[in-house]
């Protein structure tokens, strides 16, 4: 049997005084008179007899429940040893919920606080003999170890919020593991009690993984926040993939409500170098809403941007950062062959921001390549394999293709070129059945080109076109449909940007050209050919930055912002180096912010944004917990809730049977034997 507070026994000293007292009582004699001496003998001999029987059980009853009164303010408990042990030091595994959820607000601040101060006071509270496993979400090899109170107490001490979310199955899976490791490794272990500090959010929270355990004692102990609700900014986009400087800009910004009460004007700031707006949005409860900024970009080059809600819950995600480039032009290779249509050129020629270069098939060389957007393939009917080589490379480092086949189009040579960039390939032609039918409004390509669908549009008629095959890839997406189902244009998904049109722009095959939907289609390719990164990043999600070049300096490639140098993980592929932000050791050493990219000079601009799954703080009740962790085989679960200031909450650690209230009451039936003694014993 082992004591809470063992320095209450040395109260058991104070028995001494009650022996004492009724010591001095037995040595106290009392003068009687007598008329006649004849019995003093016999009366004195059954006087003393009873009085010192009944002062004796006086003594043991008091003694008794003294002692019983002082075990008890001592707490004594029994540890239930671990089958599978050999009597070893108890272990108490400690896991400390530090994930950005845990900055909500509670009733003596955040809930980390609260964590921390509670685990504290458990600690202290431990047997001298215990050893802890102290773990917070990074889970590394410096907190896998067996360490001491004071060591626990100085890590709780250290313990700071991180941008790394665990679910309960893998702790537990970390802790169990290491604690099975050390005691198949010759450690000698006693007891397990295992203990969960958390929030224990929805999104996060998971047991499935648990294996059934009947030894270990589990105690959940779930930290409310004050305030149940949370405003975040989940994604944001630009409703057209071009950037041009001094050209209005129409960014949508998707906001989420996640708590139960309907918010009125929820203020979201927007501002980009000098540029600063103000929009004030109504979000309903437990929804989510889109609202537009519009601003004018004034200048070229990389841009970045902030945008910020004003909540009063949650801060970690109330701003969100982007970035973009502006394009000062867009390159265009234009590629014409015996079967050319002019309309192409004088299409591009009435937008400046297209610069194009016109040659002739048996003109072009490796190096035309170089700086060029949007390569145009204009009627060629051959495709040389050194040209097919070369646009393939073209595709791989982000370049985009638009293949525009001539009259009289060898299968061989072009089918060569559409299965390396994973497009289906040419079989023959038909003429039957070529009006458009329709147009995929809804696909990208089409955003913002038309106000509203028209199911009745005046769509031009094609007289031939060439059948494709179809395809085995899953990312080729027809844009525009004819009558007998053919697709007339179509593009490719992925990681290659390429586009086919199935019919010749020539007389022979239709007056496409002469329509307006053509002018349409050829500047949307233009507009999508710009080598676009992605707005943004998630620190720690697996997700890569490309760089549209080789990185083959000595210099490896860093992300600055302020005082932070990161140099994160990198892969080649052909001319493209990627950047990638998967893994721990991002989330540990980076913040949210927007960076700037260099190796040897500065190549580009990265925004990162903190994961948003924990932006939603609906957590798990007391039964779902419970009954969550029973159904994976614990049968030792007890829960316990820390709300509204109890943070000093009696949480029963290392002692599942205890005995205090069986001596209490002990104590008890003792001292009241001793007055029903002294009642009636006369």
């Amino acid at each position: 049997m082992k004591f809470v507070y063992p320095e209450f026994l040395w109260a058991l000293f104070s028995l001494a005084i009650p022996i004492i007292i009724h010591l001095f009582n037995f040595r106290k004699y009392k003068i009687l008179y007598f008329s006649s001496l004849k019995f003093i003998q016999r009366l004195e001999q059954q006087t003393r007899s009873t009085q010192r029987l009944k002062h004796l059980l006086i003594l043991a009853l008091r003694l008794l429940a003294l002692a019983f009164l002082i075990i008890a303010f001592a707490q004594p408990y029994k540890v239930v040893e671990n089958k599978n042990t050999q009597g070893g030091s108890p272990v108490l595994a400690i896991y400390i919920d530090n994930s950005y959820s845990m900055t909500a607000k509670g009733a003596e601040g955040e809930l980390i606080s609260e964590a921390c101060e509670t685990a504290r006071g458990i600690v202290l509270k431990a047997a001298a003999d215990v050893r802890i496993l102290l773990n917070t979400n990074t889970m590394d090899g410096l907190e896998q170890r067996l360490i001491t109170k004071a060591e626990a107490i100085e890590m709780i001490d250290k313990i700071k919020p991180v941008a790394l979310n665990r679910s309960i199955d893998n702790v537990l899976d970390w802790q169990r593991s290491f604690l099975d490791r050390e005691e198949a490794e010759g450690e000698k272990l006693g007891s397990r009690q295992y203990l969960l500090l958390s929030d224990f959010q929805k999104s996060t929270s998971q047991f499935k993984q648990i294996e059934k355990d009947q030894a270990g004692y589990y105690y959940p102990i779930q930290f409310t926040p004050q305030e149940k609700g949370n405003l975040y900014i989940d994604s944001v986009w630009f409703s057209t993939p071009i950037h041009r400087a001094r050209q209005n800009s129409e960014l949508t910004v998707s906001i989420v409500n996640a708590g139960k009460e309907n918010i009125t004007n929820a203020e979201l700031s927007f501002k980009s170098g000098t540029i600063q707006r103000d929009v004030f949005v109504d979000l309903p409860a437990g929804k989510s809403v889109e609202t537009v900024i519009n601003f004018t970009e004034k200048q070229t080059g990389y841009q970045s941007a902030t945008l910020t809600v004003n909540d009063k819950q949650l801060f970690w995600d109330d701003d969100f950062y982007f970035s973009w480039y502006t394009d000062s032009e867009t390159k265009i290779l234009l590629i014409n062959g015996e079967d050319a249509s002019p309309a192409v050129a004088q299409v591009y020629a009435l937008e400046r921001f297209y610069s194009v270069s016109t040659i002739n098939q048996n003109e072009y060389t490796a190096n035309r390549l170089a700086g060029i957007d949007l390569v145009f393939i204009n009627g060629l009917n051959e495709i040389p394999s050194a040209l097919a080589s070369d646009l393939k490379s073209f595709t791989e480092t982000g370049g985009t293709l638009a293949l525009f086949p001539g009259a009289k189009c060898s299968m061989g040579s072009w089918n060569a070129l559409l299965s390396d960039i994973q497009m289906p390939s040419i079989t023959g032609k038909f003429n039957t059945g070529v009006k458009i039918d329709r147009l995929e409004y809804d696909d990208g390509f089409f955003y913002g080109l038309f106000e509203k669908k028209k199911e009745d549009l005046n769509l031009p008629a094609i007289k031939q076109a060439y059948r494709t095959s179809k395809s085995g890839n899953d990312q080729v997406y027809a844009l525009i449909h004819l009558q007998n189902g053919a697709p007339l244009f179509m593009r490719s998904g992925g990681s290659i940007n390429a586009f086919l049109f199935t019919s010749a722009l020539t007389d022979a095959f239709g007056s496409f050209t002469d329509d307006a939907l053509f002018p349409t289609i050829v500047l949307r390719i233009a507009e999508m050919s710009q080598r676009k990164a992605p707005n943004a990043l998630t620190i720690g999600k697996a997700s890569v930055f490309p760089l549209y070049k080789k990185n083959e300096g000595e210099s490896p490639i860093h992300l600055k912002n302020g005082k932070i140098d990161f140099i994160p993980m990198t892969r080649t592929q052909g001319q493209i180096t990627y950047i990638s932000l998967s893994g721990n050791q991002a989330i540990e050493n980076l913040t949210a912010g927007t960076y700037s990219i260099f190796d040897e000079k500065p190549e580009g601009m990265l925004s990162l944004n903190y994961d948003r799954i924990e932006s939603n703080i609906e957590c798990l009740s007391k039964n779902e917990i419970i009954d969550g962790l029973e159904a994976c085989g614990l049968e030792n679960v007890t829960y316990t809730e820390v709300n509204e200031g109890n943070t000093m909450a009696k949480i029963d650690i290392e002692k599942p049977r205890e005995y205090w209230k069986l001596f209490i009451l002990l104590g008890l039936i003792f001292l009241i034997g001793e007055m029903l003694v002294l009642k009636f014993w006369k």
